[in-house]
């Protein structure tokens, strides 16, 4: 079997990774059971935080980035799925005076993607009064403020010009700091005494827009260099939660990047702008904990799951890892595909081949493992490509796309994604999904969740299962203009996520996998890496570090792992325990 990459892919500028995979055996028929709408999974009772905050998110849509705004309302509304709580989003020139109270709002995010966004309105104009209102209820209302990146200066001269009609003290005398203008060449934030990035791609792929980003040098380029900065006047008033700094530009002095003044919070940047394992997207994702004054216990959980296992993975490659990590008392998850394809007969001599998990050895070996060791399933689509089409490397199953549809035109790595296969039709997504999980019924196994191949489906698809499977296990793409179904972005989790934009509940993948042999073009990564990324995932209180690791590696690089993640303080657990 061939072993395909796990590429990454830079989506917009959000940077995330898809993955691949690859496996050999095969014998046996039965037939299986009708099944014609399987009963989906439960999903759990809410949880014992307090219930139901109303959170608003308000963000900006004017100039050329406008649509900037509306994508990262999108991100912050998934990131947010981690908590109960009621969520409204809605463009900041649509505010309604008083709409924090009279909606009973306890927490306001504002996204700031657009600089000095009232250059863009009338003076007079509604758009123009929205912010207005926005600002005046900002100052004057006793909510939690959560100001994300741009126009704090704009928040700060509305202030101060109606201090005294408004019955308030200055933003500065408020605040205990003050706007203090746009600087660059800021690379790096460090929360926690830990180091993250702020914005850097790790590793370019081909085809990556690194246009005014600074080369780090080894193919690192870091693309988020902007930073809002404030002076702080008043210490007793304020704290720093994380600071950033530079490696490159060493004339200028570490600067706030995360601060609050009671309840009033300010952030840099975006968080979300070139978001990866090692991120600062870490740190904001923790703090959302003090933004909402909704704690979790520190608790490090980790996670893992053998992936792409069908019908020609090889059993002693599946037995050699589920004797080790009995032996190390672990549990572990596995990602089955219900049927295999090689439509063009890449690894069959040419003749069309297809393989039902209950006719090869290696379903006898999962429904052993399955009722006799600790392991849990996850519906990994169902073939794991797209009829006999090659999309885009072969059409063989764990190499290709499912659900979406992949183009590499002049063969050079440069993929294209064209949008979502069958026209994002949802009926067709479930039935195959139905049909995959049929097969399992023969081998006698329930899958708990379903990830989608390659991380990738069409909204539709992705709605549309969610009644089979309201579980995913997985990192996702969402959409934020549906009309354009070729544009997505990426979104992986530090934690449990208990409702995304979809629906779902989410457990999370986000420390990648073993890359030992990457296309040209794309980076390897190691087990040092992995453990890397968990040493970094730490700073997040309630942090589950999830990976995958394919069969045919074998257990060298898993036998360096499992003790990295466990020196680093992490518990092992299964899949299921964490849907609570």
């Amino acid at each position: 079997m061939k072993r395909v990459f796990k590429f990454g892919t830079l989506l917009m500028y959000l940077l995330f990774f898809v993955s691949c995979g690859g496996g050999g055996g095969g014998s046996g028929v039965t037939t299986p059971p009708a099944d014609p709408d399987p009963a989906p999974i439960a999903l759990p009772l809410p949880s014992n935080n307090p219930p139901l905050q109303n959170v608003l998110i308000v963000y900006d849509t004017a100039g050329p980035y406008g649509e900037q705004g509306k994508i990262n309302a999108l991100l912050l509304e998934n990131l947010l799925g981690h908590f109960d709580l009621n969520i409204t989003s809605k463009p900041a020139d649509t505010y309604i005076s008083n709409e924090i109270i009279d909606k009973n709002i306890t927490t306001v995010f504002y996204l700031g993607t657009t600089f000095d966004v009232l250059g863009y309105y009338a003076n007079g104009s509604n758009e123009y009064n929205s912010y207005m209102n926005f600002y005046k209820d900002t100052a004057t209302q006793n909510k939690t403020v959560v100001w994300i990146n741009y126009n704090l200066d704009l928040l700060e001269t509305e202030w101060d010009a109606n201090a005294t009609n408004w019955g308030v003290s200055t933003f500065e005398e408020s605040t205990g700091f003050t706007s203090f203008g746009t600087d660059t060449d800021y690379n790096r934030v460090w929360y926690k005494n830990t180091e993250l990035y702020k914005g850097v791609i790790p590793f370019a792929t081909p085809g990556a827009d690194t246009t005014n980003c600074y080369n780090e040098g080894n193919n690192t380029y870091a693309c988020a260099l902007e930073l809002n900065t404030i002076l702080i006047s008043n210490e007793n008033k304020t704290t720093i939660f994380a600071e950033t700094n530079s490696t490159f530009n060493l004339s200028i002095s570490n600067e706030p990047y995360i601060t609050q003044s009671g309840n009033f919070w300010f952030v840099g940047d975006i968080p979300f702008t070139y978001m990866s394992e090692e991120d600062r997207y870490l740190a904001f994702a923790d703090l959302l904990h003090d933004m909402l004054g909704i704690d979790h216990n520190e608790v490090h959980k980790a996670i893992m799951r053998l992936e792409d296992v069908n019908a020609e993975t090889n059993p002693s490659d599946l037995t050699a890892i589920a004797d080790y990590m009995q032996s190390k008392n672990i549990p572990f998850n596995v990602a089955t595909i219900p049927q295999y394809e090689d439509p063009f007969g890449v690894y069959h001599n040419g003749l069309d081949t297809t393989i039902k998990l209950y006719e090869s050895p290696i379903g006898e070996k999962l429904k052993e493992y399955y009722f006799e060791r600790r392991i849990d399933i996850v519906q990994h689509g169902f073939t794991h490509q797209l009829y006999d089409y090659i999309n885009p490397y072969n059409g063989v199953t764990a190499d290709d796309f499912e659900f979406m549809i992949v183009t590499d035109l002049n063969n050079d790595g440069n993929y294209t994604y064209v949008g979502p296969s069958e026209n994002d039709d949802g009926a067709w997504a479930k039935q195959r999904i139905i049909d995959g999980r049929t097969i399992l019924d023969v081998v006698s196994i329930q899958a708990f969740a379903w990830e989608a191949p390659h991380y990738m489906a069409g909204p539709d698809h992705y709605r549309a299962i969610k009644e089979v499977y309201p579980i995913q296990y997985s990192r996702l793409i969402y959409y934020p203009d549906e009309s354009d179904k070729s544009k997505f972005v990426g979104q992986f989790y530090p934690y449990i996520i208990r409702k995304d934009t979809y629906g779902y509940y989410v457990i999370p993948e986000n420390i990648h996998n073993i890359e030992d042999a990457p296309n040209e073009g794309y980076r390897t990564i190691t087990s040092t890496d992995i453990i890397r990324f968990s040493k970094k995932l730490k700073v997040v209180r309630d942090a589950v570090a999830s990976f995958y690791y394919h069969p045919y590696l074998g257990t060298d690089e898993l036998s360096k792992i499992i003790p990295g993640l466990r020196n680093e303080g992490y518990e092992f657990v299964r899949a299921t325990s964490l849907v609570e």
